[in-house]
């Protein structure tokens, strides 16, 4: 049985330009045919491919297993290197959370100690304006009795210079006799 390039890509897995540069191998050579442009490959031609991708996989694993053996032990060492360094790093930002944590502290005491002396100016403040407001209606009081005393003063004042002009009117011989 003889089958064609894309055949053969669909069942291997492979492209069809893998294929074609498999198919210019010396071994492959013979059992390649060609009808009307297409390639056809006979059943040993096909097994030959197969068996050429499965030792190339197979030494692909193996070449792998062995970087992968050796990139281990490598790794490992890296790996311990880096553990090392690791743990120092964390212990160093284990230090800062601390102090972060400890001056977060102190802030937050501040803070309270603030909040309390604004609490404390807050209600002295209140209380000097409840003082102002009751002091107040003892002013208003002063003040009226500040202005009666004035008002009466005044009445006195006018009525002594009422008396003042009358004396004036009366005439000379009044005054004299009145002596």
């Amino acid at each position: 049985m003889i089958y064609s390039v894309s055949e053969i890509s669909s069942s291997i897995g492979l492209s069809r330009q893998s294929i074609y540069k498999k198919l210019k191998m010396k071994e492959l050579k013979i059992h390649i045919s060609y009808k009307k442009g297409i390639t056809y490959v006979d059943e040993i031609g096909l097994n030959l491919i197969k068996s050429m991708l499965k030792e190339y996989k197979d030494s692909v694993k193996n070449l792998s297993n062995k970087e992968t053996a050796t990139t281990d032990n490598e790794d490992i060492s890296e790996d311990t290197d880096n553990l090392s360094i690791d743990k120092e790093l964390f212990n160093l930002l284990k230090e800062q959370l601390k102090e972060n944590n400890i001056q977060m502290q102190t802030k937050d005491k501040q803070i309270e100690e603030l909040n309390e002396r604004l609490k404390q100016e807050q209600e002295l403040s209140k209380n000097s304006q409840i003082l102002q407001l009751k002091q107040q209606p003892q002013d208003i009081k002063q003040l009226e009795e500040h202005f009666q005393d004035l008002d009466t003063k005044l009445q006195e004042v006018k009525e002594n210079m009422i008396e003042r002009k009358e004396q004036q009117n009366k005439g000379f011989f009044s005054k004299m006799f009145k002596k």
